[in-house]
């Protein structure tokens, strides 16, 4: 079925040409950067990169991937993009062998030991970040493996990725907040490893672009309660809420209890109805919001913030790479938001991957070609391999340019999008096409988990956000105070209880007798629940 798929594939493939061991980090940054190569469709010409049809020495390439198994879908998609790479134009001289790693550790470790002995010149793969460790700990150390991870932990030591770095969607997109003129940030992330890592590149872009943040918040993912708290603490609902509330009090009072002229009582009265329409009054201290958690979790997160007022047209939206494809791209109340993601899959690409498996191809399945690409250049260039992967000019891929660092880490420069409520996001900025001015200025080797941090600000004063006749200013019923950013209403409560009040027992019927009184049961704690959750630092 996959060669009859091959063979009427490779009959119309002439019809879609044209559509589409050294100290590496010295030898990296004394590379001038120049014009990447585009290595998309170099499968179909004999050229210089890949050397004549018949020359280029015999080569061994090992392909690790989840076949079987819970993964065994992306791992059998990435086979296709690979295998549609390399039988674009077969080449006698190379052997590819797949290995399906699937099953626990110590079975993966087998598997990758029979590919390391069969000693490929390269290796594509593996899929997770566990895997890609334990090949970096027993592989050669000149043994280049392109990967397809984003954890960039498990690179290095010859260990490299053709996935995009989640992280690097935020520098691209705190870089258009400067261009915006975003005067202060709120970070909202899920409270977890991958929240907090990029809570921490998004403290060091902002401060690169200077952009002050303003407030940093966690939230559990994907729980309701907590990011609804979130919202309330990140809107200053609380504080705004109070503002309005004295505000009208203020304006009321003075409306029933004053003698105003006509003018000053409907001037007065034109402000109340004004303010009344709303719950909260007060300025925030912040005109933007990078969302750092997936597109699920930050349309809850958008729905809170407008109940609470904060919405998109008096504070932007911003989000990241984890937005793209998710149910957040359609919703109408998001239009205006922007975020980064990578550029469209060349539609070749696109038209051949759908030819060979009935398919559309994912950002994953177009890494695997790309990957199929690059290695095939190494194995057949006059360079060093590591004069060839890492070149500083870097590569024209399926889904725009990318390079690989010394580090191990891919650089992929990304697009910046903006919704408009429907399901095809309007291009806001197209990607750059070559590196020749740095794509990504802000590296964080070592990651700092940064605490939630309160709203910065000295809160709000109700008497800013109203006009009162000045002879009443001075009035003590009417003189205001400025609220805290993290007031709550129990404040309020206990600054009104001025006398505590103590309930006496009858010494002589202690006993209470009335039929209708229950008393409540104590609920029963389960000890499991407690002890389960699980504390990160």
């Amino acid at each position: 079925m996959y060669m009859n798929k091959f063979l009427i594939f490779a009959g119309i493939t002439a019809l879609l040409v044209g559509c589409g061991g050294m100290n590496k980090s010295g030898h990296y940054n004394s590379i001038a950067t120049s014009t990447p190569t585009d290595v998309q469709d170099s499968f179909l010409y004999s050229t210089p990169l890949y050397g004549s049809d018949d020359g280029g020495p015999n080569a061994n390439i090992a392909v690790l991937l989840p076949m079987t198994g819970d993964a065994k879908s992306i791992g059998n998609d990435i086979k296709t993009s690979i295998e549609t790479a390399f039988l674009r134009k077969p080449k006698s001289n190379i052997k590819i062998s797949f290995y399906d790693l699937s099953g626990d550790d110590e079975y993966k470790y087998s598997v990758m030991r029979t590919a390391l002995n069969s000693n490929p010149d390269v290796v594509i793969g593996p899929l997770f970040a566990g895997d890609a460790k334990i090949i970096r700990d027993i592989k050669p150390g000149n043994l280049p493996v392109l990967s397809f991870t984003s954890d960039t932990t498990s690179l290095g030591d010859g260990v490299m990725t053709m996935n995009l770095i989640p992280t690097q969607s935020i520098e691209t997109i705190v870089r258009q907040m400067q261009y915006d003129g975003v005067t202060g940030l709120v970070l909202l992330a899920p409270n977890d490893n991958s929240g907090k890592t990029m809570v921490s590149v998004a403290d060091s872009a902002s401060e690169f672009y200077n952009i002050p943040i303003k407030g940093i918040f966690y939230y559990e993912p994907g729980k309701s309660d907590s990011i609804k708290d979130t919202a309330i603490k990140s809107s200053m609902f609380n504080t705004r809420n109070a503002v309005n509330i004295r505000a009208r009090e203020i304006l009321s009072d003075i409306l029933t209890k004053e003698n105003l002229t006509q003018q000053t009582a409907n001037n007065l009265s034109a402000q109340l109805e004004k303010i009344s329409r709303n719950e909260t009054l007060g300025d925030l201290p912040y005109d933007a919001i990078l969302f750092l958690g997936n597109g699920s979790d930050s349309k809850t997160l958008a729905s809170f913030l407008r109940y609470y007022g904060v919405n998109n047209r008096n504070v932007a939206f911003y989000g990241t790479t984890l937005w793209h494809d998710s149910n957040i791209i359609s919703d109408f109340t998001m239009s205006g938001a922007k975020y980064a993601t990578l550029p469209e899959i060349s539609e070749n690409f696109v038209r051949l991957y759908n030819m060979i498996s009935d398919q559309d191809p994912n950002y994953l399945t177009s890494f695997g070609y790309d990957a199929a690409n690059l290695a095939l250049g190494m194995l057949f260039t006059q360079k060093t391999h590591d004069e060839y992967l890492y070149d500083p000019s870097g590569y024209v891929g399926t889904t725009g340019v990318f390079r690989i660092q010394p580090t191990g880490e891919s650089e992929r420069a990304l697009r910046i999008m903006e919704l408009n409520g429907s399901n095809a996001p309007r291009v806001f900025k197209e990607s750059p096409e070559n590196f020749l001015t740095p794509v990504y200025n802000v590296h964080v080797t070592k990651t700092t988990f940064l605490p939630e941090q309160e709203l910065s600000t000295p809160g709000l004063n109700p008497g800013d956000y109203i006009k009162i006749p000045e002879h009443l200013k001075n009035k003590r019923e009417y003189r205001t105070k400025t609220i805290g950013a993290n007031y709550t209403p129990e404040e309020q409560t206990q600054a009104e209880t001025s006398e505590a009040v103590q309930i006496y027992s009858d010494p002589e019927d202690s006993k209470v007798e009335n039929p209708d009184f229950e008393p409540v049961k104590k609920e029963t704690i389960s000890r499991k629940y407690i002890d389960s959750v699980e504390v990160q630092d």
